[in-house]
């Protein structure tokens, strides 16, 4: 029971709840255009990691759309008008 009920309080106040929380702190303190952005890169970190952790690679489908979202922040970041 012990370890149980350890791996349902994880996973409820560290995993959810911590997580929420952190995510509206931290929106709270960075511009909406800011935040997008760093959001927008999730994908890209997440394939770096399982690349390095795990040893996934990549499909064509999966380079598409890295240079895809790649592109999108460049356009973003590069426009110079904060209200993009």
């Amino acid at each position: 029971l012990g370890v149980s009920a350890a791996a349902i309080l994880w996973t409820g106040w560290i995993t959810c709840a911590y997580t929420i929380f952190a995510q509206s702190f931290g929106q709270g303190r960075v511009n909406p255009t800011d935040s997008n952005l760093i959001y927008t890169t999730q994908p890209l970190f997440s394939s770096l990691f399982a690349y390095f952790l795990l040893g996934e690679v990549l499909g064509i489908y999966g380079y598409i759309g890295a240079v895809l979202i790649g592109m999108a922040l460049w356009l973003v970041s590069s426009s110079g008008d904060e209200s993009v």
